[in-house]
């Protein structure tokens, strides 16, 4: 409930027994970060009194009338049995006056993509830059509104108070793409802040990568064995050929040197083999020191004979 400062505010409280006397009954209110305090409502008497209780419209309902509300007036009320047949009953948490200022800001918190979550996720909602500590946060889940957990609040070094708010999610439904909405309640006349978050299912999984599934991980795990064994058998190739060019670059030069001393290639065969031959013969033949030479000198060396021979 919201109100304005000097509005007079009725808090309703709903008891599991019939209501019959409202004297029998307490009320407490508690404040942020405070336990519950009694209200002495039989002290106050008066035009001045600004609490008293009644009997509301259903048998089981009781009232409180707060008149002239303050801000003080702000913070979450009970209702109680003054002999103890039933346990403390909740009633509406009062918000009197505007807490807002022009530094308040809300911002939704949520986990790393990375972690590893696999029952709730925590989403956290952080309120800052308000001038009170008496507000109200809850969200809403995909239109339901879900309860939630508030610290008592801090004060920052400017005066004004920085509060979070926690919630946990089932991961099915974050997973799922719900919209899960922080709203803050600053004040009457709806004076209110809202973020939104949702999980986008096309940028990321909550499942790190060493921890794939198995259809997921076992293709990956496949594709690069096969990498692997491809440039294993291009490297294989690339020294084979390698090799190959060196062997064909050798027996090249070496038929090249004995073309250039005349020996005859031992590849060749048949015909190649008697042209060989034929022309190793010819130039033996026609070669300085080989047997035409031998001979000339032969004669040659007789003729010399005879001419000394008729000389003496």
């Amino acid at each position: 409930m919201t109100a304005d400062v000097g509005e007079t505010v009725y808090v309703a409280c709903h008891h599991i027994y019939e209501v019959e006397l409202e004297a029998t009954y307490f009320w407490y209110k508690q404040r942020v970060g405070e336990i519950p305090k009694l209200i002495d409502i039989p002290a106050c008497e008066g035009k001045y009194c600004n609490f008293s209780s009644k009997k509301g419209s259903n048998k089981n309902e009781l009232i409180l009338e707060l008149r002239k509300v303050q801000v003080n007036d702000s913070g979450s009320y009970y209702c109680a049995d003054k002999d103890g047949y039933a346990p403390l009953q909740n009633a509406p948490t009062l918000l009197v006056g505007d807490s807002s200022t022009n530094k308040t800001a809300l911002l939704v918190l949520v986990p790393p993509i990375e972690l590893n979550l696999t029952e709730s996720v925590p989403l956290v909602c952080l309120v800052s830059g308000v001038s009170s500590r008496q507000i109200v946060v809850f969200w809403n889940i995909s239109g339901l509104v879900t309860e939630s957990l508030s610290d008592p609040g801090t004060m920052e070094a400017d005066g004004t108070y920085s509060i979070r708010n926690h919630i946990m999610v089932s991961t099915e439904t974050w997973t799922n793409g719900s919209i899960c909405t922080c709203v803050a309640q600053l004040g009457p006349e709806g004076k209110t802040l809202g973020k939104s978050v949702s999980f986008a299912k096309g940028t990321g999984t909550w499942t790190a990568w060493c921890s794939l599934p198995v259809p997921v991980g076992i293709p990956v795990l496949v594709i690069l064995v096969l990498l692997v064994i491809l440039i294993s058998i291009w490297h294989c190739k690339s020294g084979r050929s390698e090799g190959r060019v060196k062997e064909c670059h050798n027996e090249s030069f070496s038929l090249k040197m004995r073309t250039e001393r005349g020996v005859p290639n031992k590849r060749q065969t048949g015909d190649h083999r008697q042209t060989g031959a034929t022309r190793e013969t010819q130039e033996d033949t026609l070669s300085p020191g080989g047997p035409l030479y031998a001979s000339l000198d032969l004669v040659n060396l007789e003729k010399r004979s005879q001419k000394k021979a008729g000389r003496k």
